[in-house]
């Protein structure tokens, strides 16, 4: 019998078994944004008036373990959800971001925190077609019933491949704007489930 024959046979499992994505731990559990005490904006400097934008409707999927650790984070949203409390000038971002309906999707890459909470986030935000790295300091604290998470990031939107918005030569749009966010992350409710 030719060995060097079966070695490709014998391989092909365990190579398989390393490719595949580790399964979640059965203590993790999954937690969900409590919109009433979180909230998202954006802070945008321009030559005229400054403004804060923000984030009326977001998805959130969260898991922690039982340890109180946060394992993993996605936030997937509409730009046609961010508001900045003027019609028209949500209208224009719209079609600077190249109209329809964009969205953006931030995933948590790494969540390292000291004792007290303080702590760094590294991870990735995709928007505009493009997806850039994010590494920003967060405060994080659990309760009882909660994790609450607060943090902000200033951003390069040219880093996304979007062009500085000038108009007339005098207004003009800082190209870097703040991102500043508190999440308040709750176990779901599961008490109107019906049981067996």
């Amino acid at each position: 019998m030719n060995v060097s024959a079966l070695l490709p046979c014998l391989l092909l499992p365990l190579a398989l078994l390393l490719a595949a994505p580790p399964p979640a731990h059965a203590a993790d559990r999954l937690l969900k944004a409590d919109r009433t005490r979180s909230f998202l904006e954006v802070d945008v400097k321009t030559t005229a008036k400054n403004f804060t934008a923000r984030l009326d409707q977001y998805e959130v999927r969260l898991t922690a373990d039982d340890a109180g650790k946060i394992k993993s984070a996605v936030l997937t949203f509409k730009f046609t959800d961010l508001k900045t409390g003027e019609p028209e000038r949500d209208a224009a971002m719209l079609k600077w971001l190249g109209g329809g309906t964009p969205e953006g999707r931030f995933d948590l890459g790494l969540l390292a925190l000291a004792p007290d909470g303080q702590g760094q986030v590294t991870g990735k935000l995709t928007f505009h077609g493009e997806t850039q790295p994010l590494e920003f300091s967060v405060n994080a604290q659990r309760t009882d019933e909660a994790f609450l998470i607060t943090g902000g990031v200033t951003i390069d939107y040219r880093n996304w491949g979007l062009k500085v918005i000038k108009k007339a030569l005098v207004f003009k749009v800082d190209p870097e704007v703040r991102v500043r966010f508190k999440l308040t992350a709750v176990a779901p409710d599961t008490s109107s489930l019906v049981k067996p």
